[in-house]
């Protein structure tokens, strides 16, 4: 199986504080790892492990100090974003003002997509990620979970090729579901999926593998089979498993 993703070696620092202060917090330290066409894989770990950095690093929003990323055999080159890679971050942002069916639309305008095939694409993500009914609610009106949906909806247009997602499954229980489901469709039809989650017990029966990390370093690669039956250090919610 050829790999949608490779990550060798990649390096990332921070200042801990003002210019003046010279402490640097190595978020990244060397991470290598790799995510195959159609394959789901779960990145988890405390808080300040790295997730959300390797995340940015992977989608070319931030740009690693050392190491290199590659989409389907081409090397990323930050700023400039791949094409057919759509990243959600853990924290969305919309015009308040905009319906649901308003900020898609918007969106789907980035795509350069004519006006029926505009609608179309709205159409359908809607469907996706079950916000029929919330289609002409105002963004300023939706609760997170729902929010979460908008943002894996906002990223579903264009078809990508591959997703980044930052915390997708830390919603309720219903909308981790059928995220779950939406997910595992995709990745059905080829799509790669990089999903990270603090919480370990949202990755059960949904990644083909988990990586974990501290300290911006890979402490463990578990297998699905062995991840579902090895115990987590995060309180495992039994029903999350399907």
């Amino acid at each position: 199986m050829a790999a949608a993703l490779s990550i060798s070696g990649l390096a990332k620092r921070y200042r801990a504080g003002p210019p003046s202060d010279s402490r640097v917090v190595h978020a990244l330290a060397g991470v290598t790892m790799n995510v195959q066409r159609g394959e789901i894989v779960g990145v988890t770990g405390p808080h300040g492990a790295g997730k959300s950095t390797l995340l940015l690093c992977a989608s070319g929003l931030v740009r690693a100090d050392s190491g290199t990323v590659s989409w389907f055999d081409s090397r990323l080159q930050p700023p400039a974003v791949p094409p057919g890679i759509a990243f959600v971050p853990q924290r969305t942002a919309y015009y308040s003002f905009l319906t649901v069916r308003e900020a898609l639309e918007y969106y789907a305008t980035l795509h350069d997509l004519g006006t029926r095939d505009r609608a179309s694409q709205v159409d359908r993500v809607v469907r996706e990620v079950a916000l029929t009914e919330h289609a002409t609610r105002r963004v300023s009106c939706l609760a997170p979970p729902m929010l979460q949906r908008l943002g894996l909806a906002q990223a579903l247009i264009g078809a990508p090729r591959a997703l980044l997602l930052d915390e997708t499954l830390s919603g309720d229980l219903l909308t981790c579901l059928d995220i779950r489901r939406v997910l595992r469709r995709l990745s059905a039809c080829g799509v790669s999926i990089l999903v990270a989650a603090e919480d370990s017990a949202r990755l059960a029966n949904i990644a083909d593998r988990v990586v974990r990390l501290s300290a911006g370093k890979i402490i463990s690669k578990i297998e699905t089979a062995g991840f579902a039956e090895a115990p987590q250090p995060h309180h495992r919610r039994p029903f999350l498993v399907s």
